[in-house]
């Protein structure tokens, strides 16, 4: 299980992709991940049948999730060293 700590760092990472990246506003970047994270089947809520992706959700990039809410694909490799730093900041390099 992936500690509440980690898991809101990696949020935070998806937010700040979506504003650094695909240039969202602060506010409606937070809409986003925050709509997302409640829409995942997790935890004792989920049906007994469904997947959950309490921990599976972790192991993506937060480049590709951000990429995903904002509907545009980015070439990681051309924003590479600024992902990196957003990454250190949000302590998951």
């Amino acid at each position: 299980m992936v500690q509440a700590s980690t898991a809101s760092h990696f949020w935070a990472a998806v937010e700040d992709c979506l504003v650094s990246f695909h240039h969202f506003r602060r506010d409606k970047a937070a809409e986003k991940v925050t709509t997302l994270w409640r829409q995942l089947p997790m935890g004792p809520e989920a049906k007994c049948n469904e997947p959950t992706f309490q921990d599976m959700i972790y192991h993506a990039e937060p480049w590709y999730i951000a990429c995903n809410l904002a509907g545009q694909e980015l070439p990681i490799k051309q924003f590479k060293v600024q992902y990196d730093e957003v990454l250190r900041q949000n302590q998951l390099a």
